[in-house]
């Protein structure tokens, strides 16, 4: 099941677009100099905090060398894989704190760091309906994934968010996220896969058990009885990663569901709080 507009109608999209571009004139949307047709002018573009290394399971960014500072890396620790960080490829990675726990998934891509002017961009997309900003995010992550080494999942799943929400916010910016890459990729995406089996509190303030005990039992999949394929590789989609709580949550409702792999793609790597 594949949700969202038909694919036939993509072409026609972006000619509009383009036709749209000329005719209005574009101004960044971090520092309001013109842009030409881009959403971000080029050095508000190179200024987005982006990680040179990042953990393969959590996506926090990660020391350059392997004799770098341990207290940068997350748990305290040098990045290390299986036991020879220097013939490790880059995007098998593994920090401490991820070997010493590993997380319910089994990959994670960040596209950029959540910190000035990435948050901006976050916020207005997530609470302003900044659609631009959504595609500047989308395009970011879609660069990552593609520079990442990882295999492609066979469908795409946003995360959900309850249905009184949705109705107030009028949108599910992981939704919008997850049908861009998916078309760019060629991949279907399911949007209504999972499903929020109860309102949560907003998880924003909350610390990272409390955060748990919001969540715990609060997916659940659409149709329940329903069995996804032997061998199925997911990528859930999220707009932020912080503790990891909600799609953790996710994940184990989707490999009890019997997907045998999870991939965890977001547009932003928030610190721990």
């Amino acid at each position: 099941m594949t949700d969202g507009p038909p694919r036939c109608l993509a072409p026609l999209r972006r000619l509009l677009q383009r036709l749209l571009q000329r005719m209005l004139p574009r101004h960044c949307l971090l520092c309001g100099q013109p842009s030409g047709e881009a959403e971000l002018c080029a050095p508000c573009r190179s200024d987005l905090p982006r990680a040179a290394l990042s953990c393969r399971g959590c996506a926090a960014p990660l020391p350059a060398a392997p004799d770098a500072n341990p207290a940068a890396a997350p748990g305290g620790s040098p990045y290390t894989s299986t036991g020879a960080p220097p013939d490790t490829p880059p995007h098998d990675l593994v920090c401490g704190r991820c070997l010493h726990r590993p997380l319910p998934w089994d990959q994670a891509i960040a596209a950029l760091l959540y910190g000035f002017p990435a948050d901006r961009l976050v916020c207005r997309f997530k609470f302003n309906r900044d659609l631009a900003a959504g595609v500047v995010l989308a395009r970011e992550l879609l660069d990552a994934i593609r520079r990442s080494g990882q295999d492609l999942p066979h469908a795409i799943v946003p995360v959900p968010l309850h249905r009184t929400r949705h109705f107030s916010r009028t949108f599910n910016q992981a939704e919008l996220l997850a049908l861009h890459l998916g078309r760019e990729l060629d991949i279907p995406v399911h949007s209504r896969l999972l499903a929020r089996s109860r309102r949560t509190v907003a998880q924003s303030g909350l610390d990272a058990a409390a955060r748990r005990r919001n969540l715990r039992g609060a997916f659940r999949l659409a149709a329940p009885r329903e069995r996804l394929p032997p061998g199925c590789h997911l990528a859930l989609v999220d707009d932020v990663l912080t503790t990891g709580v909600t799609l953790a949550e996710c994940s184990r409702t989707l490999k009890r569901a019997g997907a045998a792999r999870i991939s965890v793609w977001v547009a932003a790597r928030a610190p721990a709080p």
